[in-house]
């Protein structure tokens, strides 16, 4: 015998959904910062292995572009500084998604624990 879950509940379900998607997002997000973070990191690494003179490019737009190598690794260290800060955010908010996460599903299991016991009483 099978009864439907009250309002309330299939409300609080509905709501862990979101936030396991929210959850998922904010992971995507995280990943794709730590990449460009990486990339970044590799680039300035690169820059900083040549020569003071040495002519360098950087697509602007859909142009390629001379641009002084001194001037690119301080734009690439400011950009990286950015892409850290931004990744701290995206983690701090992670955590209290997680958090959200896991109080809900403890409610959520208690409420059908309950339900269980009333059902099986």
């Amino acid at each position: 015998m099978t009864e439907e879950l009250p309002p309330q509940l299939q409300h609080q379900i509905l709501q862990l959904q979101q936030i396991q998607q929210q959850l998922e997002l904010l992971t995507i997000r995280r990943r794709q910062l730590e990449g460009e973070l990486k990339e970044t990191e590799r680039a300035i690494s690169e820059l900083e292995k040549l020569e003071p003179n040495t002519v360098v490019y950087k697509f602007i737009g859909a142009i390629l572009a001379q641009v002084n190598k001194d001037k690119l690794v301080e734009e690439l260290k400011d950009k990286k500084e950015t892409l850290e800060m931004q990744i701290k955010v995206v983690q701090r908010q992670e955590e209290r998604t997680r958090s959200q996460l896991k109080e809900l599903r403890d409610k959520i299991q208690q409420a059908l624990a309950k339900r269980g016991s009333k059902v099986a009483g």
